[in-house]
């Protein structure tokens, strides 16, 4: 392939390994809903940070991730691939602050919205992901954004998994299965210790708000949300030690699921987006569809049959409350996509190559992605009400 700048890069269709690296990210979605209640949003969790909010569960999920991030360097160092050095930095920081400023006002990226959301079955997160997965279309297509990144001009030809990649993608997978299973069962040997009761089942009311939320809601991490009981959430009986346990290995969990299925290969997100360039790769809709498969059984288990009272760490579940598709969520959409039609970058992505690459083109992205997080909540979000001086 040679060096980021180097030779043309030929790409491959893949659509097991887009399948089973799905089926790893959709495995870490419904984990972290099953355990904390929480929806896994990447873009939320760091705008979280980014708005002041510094909760140790946000620090657990992202450090996970970059433990992932780590894990595949040594296991898999050829999942990391972030803009290739023929396109200019100056793209890379545009790019990321169109991400920050879309992902803030539009509530999530293509984990919280594209993933999680379409599971919980939210028209909201429909709107939103088929908004930037146009408009990423159109950005990669017009800006020529696969021909910058140094990608041949010939069809993908299909590409198989090897022995070797069947056996890591269903380590993971088992692995992650079988941490978060051990896990559940050490909580329960410590609530039963405590001598605590269970959370009371909710009531059939409450149920029915979440049910309604989670079909209309917002699907990101950053927030508050409908609870299945009144109050704040707290931590269950089993201690804060598990809750964060389980936050960093679902970061981990997602990272090793982007890592094997191309998600952290720039240069396949901008040739899927790139429609009538002729290296059009349908891989990543493989992905999406994956994760969403598995995550489905997990959301509507609990939204619409019940299957839990509660998580298995938090008293409560946390679903989004906002159902409006409206001119914000969708100017969220689009300028996301924008941004990663122009480099094949969005935040998880980003996260995984921040400490293994060392490139400058990863640095900019986040660094500018965080001034727009900054932007959007310190400055246009109120720029932006209805109620500003300047509307009046």
């Amino acid at each position: 392939m040679g060096g980021p700048a180097g030779p043309l890069v030929t790409l491959s269709f893949t659509p097991v390994h887009a399948v089973l690296g799905g089926i790893v990210l959709g495995t870490a979605a419904s984990a972290k809903l099953l355990t904390t209640g929480r929806i896994l949003g990447i873009s939320g969790a760091m705008k979280g940070l980014v708005s002041g909010d510094f909760a140790p569960w946000r620090f657990a999920f992202l450090g996970g991730l970059i433990a992932g991030s780590a894990v595949l360097s040594v296991v898999l160092p050829e999942a990391f691939e972030a803009m290739r050095g023929s396109c200019p930095l100056w793209r890379a920081a545009i790019s990321g602050l169109l991400v920050g400023i879309g992902t803030s006002m539009g509530n999530g990226c293509t984990s919280g919205h594209g993933i999680c959301g379409s599971a919980r079955l939210s028209p909201r997160s429909f709107a939103y992901t088929v908004s930037f997965m146009v408009s990423g279309m159109l950005s990669a297509t017009l800006t020529q954004s696969a021909r910058c990144q140094g990608v041949r001009p010939v069809p993908p030809q299909l590409a198989l998994p090897t022995p070797a990649e069947w056996q890591l993608a269903l380590s993971f997978l088992a692995s992650g299965v079988a941490a978060f299973g051990v896990l559940a069962l050490l909580a329960k040997m410590a609530h039963a210790r405590s001598g605590k009761p269970e959370p009371h089942m909710p009531s059939a009311a409450a149920l029915a708000s979440a049910f309604t939320a989670g079909i209309a809601g917002e699907a990101t991490a950053a927030g508050g949300g409908v609870v299945l009981e009144g109050g704040k959430p707290h931590v269950a009986a089993a201690g804060p030690g598990f809750e964060l346990t389980a936050e960093f290995g679902s970061g981990l969990l997602f990272a090793l699921g982007l890592g094997f299925s191309g998600m952290a290969h720039a240069t396949k997100v901008v040739s899927f987006l790139s429609p009538l360039y002729p290296c059009w790769d349908l891989s990543l809709p493989f992905v999406m569809g994956g994760a969403v498969l598995v995550a489905l059984f997990a959301f509507q288990g609990v939204l619409r049959f019940h299957m839990m009272q509660h998580p298995l760490f938090m008293s409560r579940f946390q679903f989004p409350t906002a159902n409006a598709i409206d001119t914000r969520l969708l100017t969220g959409g689009v300028l996301f996509g924008t941004g990663w039609g122009m480099s094949g970058l969005c935040p998880g992505p980003a996260l995984l190559s921040l400490v293994i690459s060392h490139d400058a083109h990863v640095y900019w992205f986040l660094i500018s992605m965080v001034a727009g997080m900054a932007l959007e909540h310190h400055w246009l979000s109120h720029w932006l009400a209805p109620g500003a001086p300047h509307h009046k």
